[in-house]
């Protein structure tokens, strides 16, 4: 009697391994691919909404400040409310107005306006913190 094992180990081909088929691969690859470009997309729209504090930061570093005064005016389409009319005539008078003493310390503040102006999650939260302090010490002078 022949050995099956030897005789038909020719003729029987092997079981094939369990294991993923490729015709599913492009199922995770479209996956992968969409998620990368979320990524990106995510990525691109936070460095774009940053773009007007990047702006402010490298202003505030400035020496020049009737030229960063005009940038700084630049800005004011991308403000999410209208500036004071106060902050826009000093912000004027920088621009256009003689030299001062105090333009540096001035332009600073209105630096931090705009930087308020742009941001309104900080606006928010520094009210509710200067809210805070009124709460506070009008309890403490009862």
């Amino acid at each position: 009697m022949p050995d099956p094992t030897k005789d038909l180990a020719d003729i029987v081909e092997p079981v094939i391994p369990l294991a993923a088929t490729p015709s599913n691969d492009w199922l995770l690859l479209t996956g992968a691919a969409l998620a990368g470009i979320a990524i990106v997309a995510g990525l691109y729209w936070h460095w774009r909404r940053r773009a007007p504090l990047r702006t402010l930061r490298r202003l505030r570093g400035r020496t020049d400040i009737q030229g960063a005064a005009g940038e700084l005016a630049a800005l004011l389409p991308q403000f999410r409310r209208a500036p004071e009319p106060l902050w826009l005539d000093e912000l004027q008078r920088l621009r256009f107005g003689a030299p001062q003493q105090d333009a540096q310390a001035m332009f600073d503040e209105l630096c931090q306006q705009a930087l308020l102006s742009l941001t309104p999650r900080i606006a928010r939260i520094k009210g509710r913190r200067e809210a805070g302090v009124r709460e506070i010490g009008a309890s403490n002078r009862h």
